[in-house]
């Protein structure tokens, strides 16, 4: 048996960063994309696992739900979903009767010798609990985090020796094994901020007996990526427009991502950078900001001979201090100045 395992596709998340045509691009793009992908897996795949947050609102557009429902008709075989934490209050009505909801009425799917479980009530697991079957459940929620609000304790879970378990809600892919078995979060399908940066997609899981194996498919056909740029050499516009270039092609970062150049290093009191024009000179790409770290690089020198000064007493102080060298004696400088400045500091 072929399954496709996804989940966290918040269909109809918006970045309020972009404008609202990107909005709407990006919105129907993600729409078209889980139709295409729903229709490649008519080929070969015998079912479809949703681990919760398929849509990003209760309030998302009928467009949008009407587009995603009609690819799980056509689809026709068992598309299997529990709710998440951004769906739980969302109401299933009149869905495709291949769209099988896993909850505590209706705990489980049978297909053949496999049985599909949600996250009910423990008196259900021990009653219908077969070990001779392959048994696969689903689960939404942070199982490593005590302190997130979807926290899901996995202790009522390893009594029961379930063959491979689907997560949701984290939208980075990642495998756990706890006491040899495997709880794998496909991740999200779409990345939905810098704060979830790299590829999405889903997995792709074979079911042979007892036996499941499975990796990870890239899909989403757009990233979210953050370019660090160190601009301490830098000493004009067109230099640094120059490494900004650099380190992407370094990178090998797509015009169709989204990305984010952070900008970091030290600058001379002279170079002065304008953020608008510099994100203009890259304008062919879907979307590009910059988030500007770097500090001014401070004249020591010139700090040193200030009259009356905190900023030349400690300065004095510091290099007074033999047991640290030349280095470490301008950097403490460096970091004690932007306190005194009242700086973040560079560290």
């Amino acid at each position: 048996m072929k399954v496709l395992h996804i989940s966290d596709l918040h269909l109809g998340a918006k970045n309020l960063k972009l404008t609202p045509e990107k909005q709407s691009f990006l919105k129907s793009e993600n729409s078209i994309l889980v139709e295409n992908l729903f229709e490649k897996a008519k080929e070969d795949v015998d079912v479809i696992l949703i681990c919760g947050d398929l849509f990003h609102s209760k309030s998302v557009s009928s467009k949008i739900k009407e587009s995603f429902f009609k690819a799980v008709e056509n689809f026709s075989k068992p598309v299997v979903y529990i709710k998440g934490n951004h769906d739980e209050n969302f109401n299933f009505l009149n869905v495709p009767s291949n769209f099988i909801i896993l909850d505590n009425t209706n705990p489980t799917l049978n297909i053949d010798n496999v049985v599909f479980w949600g996250m009910v009530d423990q008196s259900i697991y021990e009653k219908k609990f077969n070990e001779t079957k392959t048994n696969i459940l689903l689960l939404h929620g942070n199982i490593e985090n005590h302190s997130d609000n979807d926290f899901v304790d996995v202790e009522r879970f390893l009594h029961y020796p379930f063959d491979y378990v689907a997560m949701g809600h984290i939208h980075q892919y990642k495998v756990l094994n706890i006491i040899g078995r495997f709880y794998v979060y496909c991740g999200s399908l779409f990345s939905n901020g810098f704060d979830e940066c790299g590829p999405k997609g889903y997995v792709e899981l074979i079911i042979d007996g007892k036996n499941c194996i499975h990796k990870f498919v890239p899909y989403s056909k757009r990233c979210y990526r953050i370019c660090e740029c160190n601009i301490t050499e830098i000493n004009n516009y067109n230099q640094l427009i120059n490494k900004i270039n650099q380190e992407l092609i370094i990178g090998h970062f797509s015009k169709d991502d989204l990305i984010k150049v952070v900008l970091t290093g030290y600058f001379e009191e002279n170079f002065e950078k304008n953020i608008d024009l510099i994100v203009n000179e890259f304008n062919d790409y879907f979307y590009f900001e910059i988030e500007d770290k770097s500090k001014l690089k401070i004249d020591l020198e010139k700090l040193k001979n200030e009259k009356l000064s905190f900023k030349a007493e400690f300065i004095e102080i510091v290099e007074s201090q033999n047991d640290l060298d030349d280095q470490d004696k301008n950097k403490i400088c460096q970091l004690g100045i932007e306190a005194l400045k009242g700086d973040d500091l560079s560290i």
